[in-house]
């Protein structure tokens, strides 16, 4: 399969590349930043250019986007409409008028928001929680994963949506931390897009991707107020990596991603995972 690749040059983006090389797809890699990873320098806005690259291709892993760091740093909330919305519209619109078949759209957990506020528990982020967008980041993603659905059903084409989860630069106490409940590893992620790319959805499908957790419904009350007994009890040989290493276990937890769906529709198995780095890091 011959795959469009968006934001080739991120960590993501770079990750699916070479993961897809690595299973003998052909792959063209496009970015507005160079690196090995990208064949060729082009800006999402510009329709012309996006139409031209995507000739021939079977399908579209788009990972690229002005992201939510970008919000910190005082992006115009039109720099987020016109890649966010305006760039994924190009893409859409391309894939009809190339006859590509398949458009894979990376979206963010970020989206759900002020939902995943709770002062009682932690909450359950399963993709039934109805997400309440929080800032021109998480609007943008929306508003793009509904033209997905859109494209779904008014013109046939194979668009679905993966909700990544956090998989920013972070100390290995902090990592470690976030992969318990809330982190991604990018290999994960790519893994996951890979997967994907062989199935045909009979309805638009919307997936968390995360490296899961051994938390369960019951617990979310505790793990909010006091998380490290019950991470003990999944894990009881962390206490002793912690300590030797100097760790902290986090204070609260307050959501805890699942990705139950995209196990049942992709066969997804993340490999990197909490249990993985407390061993490995």
């Amino acid at each position: 399969m011959k795959v469009l690749v968006t934001g080739s040059s991120g960590q993501l983006g770079s990750t699916v590349v070479k993961n897809l090389k690595a299973h003998h797809h052909t792959v063209y890699g496009i970015d507005v930043i160079p690196s090995d990873t990208t064949d060729e320098l082009i800006d999402l806005k510009n329709a012309d250019a996006v139409l031209t690259a995507s000739r021939g291709v079977d399908a579209i892993i788009h990972t690229a986007a002005v992201h939510g760091k970008h919000y910190a740093l005082g992006y115009p909330r039109e720099a987020f409409i016109e890649t966010n919305i305006g760039g994924t519209l190009n893409l859409l619109n391309a894939c009809v008028k190339n006859a590509i078949s398949k458009f894979l759209f990376t979206s963010t957990t970020s989206i759900y928001g002020e939902a995943m506020v709770n002062n009682k528990r932690a909450v359950w982020v399963d993709e039934s929680l109805i997400i309440e967008p929080r800032d021109i980041y998480d609007i943008t993603k929306q508003a793009a994963e509904h033209l997905c659905r859109d494209f779904f059903y008014k013109e046939g084409l194979q668009a679905s949506v993966y909700r990544v989860a956090r998989f920013l630069p972070e100390d290995d106490n902090l990592k470690i931390n976030h992969r318990i409940y809330r982190g991604l590893d990018e290999r994960d992620g790519a893994e996951a897009l890979r997967s994907a790319l062989d199935i045909c959805f009979e309805k638009f499908e919307v997936f968390n991707i995360s490296a899961g957790s051994p938390f369960t419904r019951d617990e979310l009350t505790q793990i909010k107020h006091d998380p490290t007994p019950v991470i003990l009890k999944h894990y009881p040989d962390a206490a002793d990596i912690y300590a030797a290493r100097g760790w902290k276990f986090p204070g609260s937890i307050d959501r805890v991603y699942v990705s139950d769906k995209a196990k049942q529709y992709l066969g997804y198995q993340p490999v990197y995972t909490f249990g993985y780095l407390l061993h490995n890091l």
